[in-house]
């Protein structure tokens, strides 16, 4: 409760909160606590995040915001690890819409609060949130602040499917990303190849995705290695070069679950890509369609490249069928 909250214990809790070093600190996927591998010590911080937010809302009281915005920038994560977006959203509203100055722990709540209303479809308001971490990060001139503000331009103008602006962010991103821990980079260079994929340059966007499996390996993100060895049998299907592409495939399939809907849904695109690019269009047309039929019956949208790539073949299928 807020009124058990003593500033003691919220200082406390601040100094608490710096110790929430993320692994994957700009990816939108499941972040770990550095230093805590176990999932004990994750569950324990995601079970404590309501402490966290009252503990900023303490120091907002006692107009404390720049205490109150470094709680938020370190604990946000803890609102994406629990799915809890709107709690979440919540907590960062209270915190970023007191006071407007400038600082590089108001850059990275605002990144935050731009993510977690990018999970909710909510493009407007993060952007909002985009331009606001910008003009913050640039006014500190903070590398990190910089690298997650344009990664999140970025991300946006990917959605909305102006790809070479993405792709311009995207490169501004991992230049400010250069020189810091290897982990944030993540995010920037993934962007970075998928924005060049979708421009059509495949060549070129197979390096970059050669370089985004390299750095995944390293920094030991089994579910972004997996998902690149995908993007680079994708990549690989449009300039016909099969042989390669089947090599990433079959090792993207050693390291799935049978139990993901999502990528099973996938493994059947991409053997249809293989038979259609074979010359087996009817075998092709099967496994697109139970594709698409997985995607459907789990509830799920396609994400905008995975939609790209089952248009491209959806649309290859119908011309055998015209012509």
């Amino acid at each position: 409760m807020l009124q058990e909250m003593t500033d003691e214990k919220a200082r406390q809790l601040l100094a608490g909160s710096r110790e929430l070093n993320w692994a994957f600190p700009s990816s939108q996927g499941t972040p770990i606590i550095k230093g805590h591998a176990t999932s004990q010590r994750v569950e324990q911080a995601v079970e404590e995040r309501e402490s966290y937010a009252n503990a900023a809302r303490v120091l907002l009281e006692n107009r404390d915001e720049d205490g109150a915005a470094e709680i938020a920038s370190n604990a946000w994560r803890l609102w994406a690890v629990a799915r809890d977006l709107d709690g979440g959203r919540a907590f960062l509203a209270d915190v970023l819409d007191t006071g407007e100055k400038k600082a590089r722990a108001r850059s990275l709540a605002s990144y935050g609060d731009a993510l977690l209303a990018f999970r909710q479809g909510k493009l407007e308001e993060s952007r909002q949130r985009s331009r606001a971490a910008l003009d913050a990060a640039l006014a500190v001139n903070d590398r990190e602040a910089l690298t997650l503000a344009y990664l999140a331009l970025s991300r946006l103008e990917f959605e909305d499917g102006d790809y070479a602006q993405s792709l311009t962010l995207a490169v501004k991103s991992r230049e400010f990303a250069r020189n810091l821990d290897l982990a944030m980079g993540q995010a920037p260079l993934f962007l970075h190849a998928q924005a060049t994929r979708m421009t059509g340059d495949y060549d070129h966007a197979a390096a970059l995705f050669e370089q985004s499996l390299d750095l995944n390996r390293k920094i030991n993100d089994q579910g972004m290695v997996r998902a690149e060895l995908q993007n680079l049998g994708l990549v690989e299907i449009h300039p016909g070069n099969i042989d390669s592409g089947e090599r990433y495939f079959a090792e993207s399939e050693r390291l799935g679950s049978e139990n993901d809907p999502y990528g099973n849904a996938m493994t059947h695109l991409y053997r249809s890509a293989f038979e259609f690019v074979r010359g087996n269009k009817d075998r092709s047309r099967i496994l697109l369609q139970r594709a698409q039929s997985i995607l459907k019956e789990a509830k799920i949208d396609a994400a905008p490249d995975d939609q790209f790539e089952i248009n491209w073949l959806r649309g290859k299928l119908e011309k055998v069928v015209r012509d």
